[in-house]
């Protein structure tokens, strides 16, 4: 139950715009700030980190993208140097 309800998150999470999301995170940073032990002090966190989660995700998949842009193609082509 827990994986599929983290995973339900994630999906709605993903859906958001990320622009929008990176527009939040002064704003949850702000929050996180007061220090205040409240249960609004404790979503704040979390979405907080949520917002860096997306930020991390996107970091990595433009790191894939750009590997996968500089290895050739098709496999290189060997010839036999010595017999």
């Amino acid at each position: 139950m827990v994986p599929e309800t983290i995973e339900m998150i994630a999906d709605r999470v993903l859906a958001l715009d990320d622009a929008d999301l990176l527009a939040l995170l002064n704003h949850y940073k702000d929050r996180i700030s007061q220090d205040e032990p409240t249960r609004a002090w404790e979503r704040a966190v979390i979405a907080y980190f949520l917002i860096n989660g997306i930020r991390m995700k996107n970091v990595l998949k433009q790191d894939k993208v750009q590997r996968q842009k500089l290895k050739p193609s098709r496999p290189p082509q060997l010839r036999l140097v010595k017999a």
